[in-house]
């Protein structure tokens, strides 16, 4: 009898359970414990740029969109340590559980696929979500930073973490090394970064980089921001926030895909 009931659906139900929120906290703590690393380092960069760019060229350059340049450039400077954060706590991640086989006990579990994916993600999203919305709260005081609208902000910083929490799994996966996990944030993630409208409009450039801005997703991601933020944006903001939707989506359907098919999970 108490076999049967040790293997009854609702002891399985909350054993499922209790080893999701242990793999989920675990990404959380990893990152946490090392906040000094982690945490703090973007956040000082972020208010680094505010004081740097925000002061320096916002006496130049008075004022785009209505806003002053210091604000108008917050929530593009919010997103980016948003997409850099969420990209490096899950392929760090999955590329040292890979490295030290410690992967191999995850996937020993009952869990699902989407189940092991998912800690990863909530483990780059939290990050994410914390090192995107501390440099807007110190703003507040700091410059005068008025938020228009705080759901938006939070379901457009998770969407981003989503999606570039998943490319650092796909990244942890085809990849062999740190400096390859490294070339993809050099060579792919920082330049789309910078061309997606994080320090000036895309209504200033000719109209033809216009057209080439609208082919980088990372544009529709800090435009998304900047609506939800300041209540301005270059583009559509519906059509942004669906194209972010779309992508944080495919994203995780992706690493999902290749969980199942245990796509080179272990070495």
């Amino acid at each position: 009898m108490d076999t049967a009931k040790s293997l009854s659906p609702n002891n399985s139900f909350k054993i499922k359970s209790i080893r999701f929120r242990t793999l989920v906290w675990r990404e959380c703590y990893r990152f946490l414990r090392l906040s000094r690393q982690t945490i703090f380092p973007p956040i000082i960069t972020t208010l680094l740029f505010i004081l740097i760019f925000g002061f320096s060229l916002g006496s130049r350059i008075k004022e785009i969109a209505g806003f002053p340049y210091i604000l108008f450039i917050l929530p593009g400077l919010a997103a980016m340590g948003t997409i850099n954060n969420s990209y490096a706590n899950s392929s760090t991640s999955l590329a040292m559980a890979r490295m030290d086989h410690s992967i191999e006990n995850m996937l020993s579990s009952p869990l699902s696929s989407i189940q092991l994916v998912l800690s990863f993600v909530i483990g780059g999203l939290i990050r994410g979500v914390i090192v995107g919305i501390l440099p807007l709260l110190v703003s507040i005081p700091m410059v005068g930073l008025h938020v228009d609208n705080w759901g938006m902000v939070l379901l457009v910083l998770s969407l981003n973490s989503i999606f570039f929490s998943g490319m650092g799994i796909v990244s942890a996966l085809v990849t062999d090394s740190w400096d390859q996990i490294a070339m993809f944030t050099n060579f792919v993630i920082t330049p789309f970064v910078y061309l997606g409208g994080v320090f000036y409009s895309i209504e200033m450039l000719p109209p033809f980089w216009q057209k080439i801005s609208m082919l980088n997703p990372l544009f529709y991601m800090v435009d998304a921001l900047r609506h939800a933020v300041l209540g301005v944006s270059d583009f559509n903001w519906a059509f942004s926030l669906s194209i972010v939707g779309i992508l944080s989506l495919s994203s995780f359907s992706l690493c999902v895909y290749l969980f199942k098919r245990g796509y080179r999970l272990i070495k």
